[in-house]
């Protein structure tokens, strides 16, 4: 079974590069990370295209569909999508605590949107998606199927202001990003990205931007048009970034989250957690750097809840080298519960990208500490290659490991070690143009104690994926 599933991998693989290489047979590829189309793809701007001629882009006549023009400005339409398909096999999921031995399967997703500008100063954006899996997990997932539904739908209310700024009220379903993406993310590498019911106020000054929300996530379910909101949760805050000088900005934020069914201790109540954060990060001369900060208060059935987090990146590119290889290091620490106290202890990140500390999936930012060495380099233009060596702890040996929504791994509040294990890691991307990317990711979990005293075993990961935006 296992040399049928390397060469069924290896038979995709292969396509996705004969696919690769026919595309650039008709397009020069463009610098890593091609601005075009965004990870939040109401950010695609295409107004351009009422003033220039297209480019040769075969998807150019849909970017730009003028419906109308007048006084307050113009009416146009734009659509767009995407395709991933991603393969992904494990060897013992989830540390092999009650799982499979191995698993692989095939995650499909197909997102189409359409973006409405109706003058300058109202737009309407829908979002519909189809996400299937063909294979068998063998652990519960609530991010793989989603036959047919609604992903996003809002709408935008820009008024003009006298100010200068640009204010934009905006109801509806969404997708959230802020900053490093470590307390509100998309969560890219599951099947069903993330998105929340609610309001939003955002607004900008040149390089100052201003966000208020108040919303609640979505529940997925599998059916068509059956996703609903989640009553029993809700985020509210706000988000500042401002520039602190030439190479330096400044994130600071307050939010707030409320679950009525949150689980710590062995006990399920209501919880209500006040977040309070900062994050530097820029970049001059080869080094970058994100440091970020934060702290939590709040209650959970009565308890008082004091937990932080911090985290780290820091780099150095030499690009005067062939590849231009950069050195960084990476480090996290969330904090853990400690049974002695009458407080609660663990960090909650509410919704973390996912993956968070390495492609595995295994681990959120909640009792864990982590120090990784990172080396990247740019084997050939628009190929990027990264290899990662995870060490992680635990902030506390008298609190469990959670994985993916808080969830604890059983057994593991129980084990008197603080080692959790270390995890190698390999991700290779080549953006053929602006369109297509493909990858592949290696990664290999060796548990520690702490794991394997909850009798948690090693985890093999291996990833294949393409996705093609347009």
């Amino acid at each position: 079974m296992a040399i049928a599933r390397t060469r069924f991998l290896a038979g995709v693989m292969a396509a996705l590069i004969g696919l690769a290489g026919q595309r650039l047979a008709h397009a020069a590829s463009p610098e890593p990370g091609d601005p075009t189309y965004h990870s939040l793809r109401y950010d695609d701007d295409f107004s351009s295209l009422a003033t220039r001629p297209p480019a040769g882009d075969p998807w150019d006549p849909l970017k730009y569909i003028p419906l109308g023009d007048g006084p307050l400005g113009p009416t146009w339409l734009s659509l767009g999508g995407e395709l991933r398909e991603r393969i992904e096999s494990y060897l013992n999921p989830s540390f092999g605590i009650h799982a499979p031995r191995s698993n692989a399967y095939l995650l499909h997703r197909l997102l189409l949107n359409a973006d409405l500008h109706v003058t300058d100063y109202v737009r309407a954006f829908l979002q519909l998606g189809n996400m299937e899996r063909l294979g068998d997990r063998g652990v519960t997932s609530t991010t793989d199927i989603d036959h047919f539904d609604v992903m996003q739908a809002f709408v935008d209310l820009r008024p003009p202001s006298p100010l200068g700024d640009q204010p934009v009220f905006r109801v509806g379903r969404e997708e959230l990003l802020f900053g490093f993406q470590r307390l509100i993310a998309v969560r890219e590498g599951p099947n069903v990205r993330r998105d929340f019911d609610g309001i939003r106020f955002s607004d900008r000054w040149n390089d100052i931007s201003f966000d208020l929300l108040a919303v609640r996530p979505i529940n997925d379910a599998t059916g068509v048009f059956d996703d609903h909101t989640n009553q029993k949760q809700e985020l509210w805050g706000g988000y500042l970034t401002v520039p602190l000088g030439p190479v330096l900005k400044a994130d600071l934020y307050q939010l707030n989250f409320t679950n009525t069914s949150a689980t710590f201790r062995a006990t399920t109540g209501v919880e209500q957690r006040h977040t309070f954060g900062v994050r530097l990060f820029g970049a001059a001369d080869g080094f970058d750097w994100n440091l970020e900060a934060a702290g939590q208060t709040g209650t959970f059935r009565g308890k008082d809840i004091r937990a932080g987090m911090l985290a780290g990146i820091a780099g150095y590119t030499f690009r005067d080298v062939i590849g231009r290889p950069r050195i960084g290091l990476e480090s996290n620490a969330a904090s853990g519960d400690n049974s002695h106290s009458s407080a609660i202890g663990t960090f909650n990140a509410m919704f973390p990208r996912l993956p968070y500390f390495a492609e595995t999936s295994l681990l959120v930012p909640a009792n864990v500490i982590d120090v990784r060495p990172v080396l990247s380099f740019v084997p050939a233009e628009d190929v990027t290659a990264t290899f990662g060596w995870d060490s992680l702890w635990r902030a506390s040996t008298s609190d469990g490991l959670y994985g993916s929504g808080m969830v604890q791994y059983a057994g593991t509040n129980k084990t008197g070690s603080i080692r959790v294990g270390t995890e190698l890691s390999a991700d290779v991307r080549w953006r053929v143009d602006q369109h297509l990317l493909l990858g592949a990711i290696a990664a290999e979990f060796l548990s520690g104690p702490a794991v394997r005293e909850a009798l948690g075993k090693n985890v093999s990961f291996f990833v294949l994926f393409g996705t093609y935006r347009f």
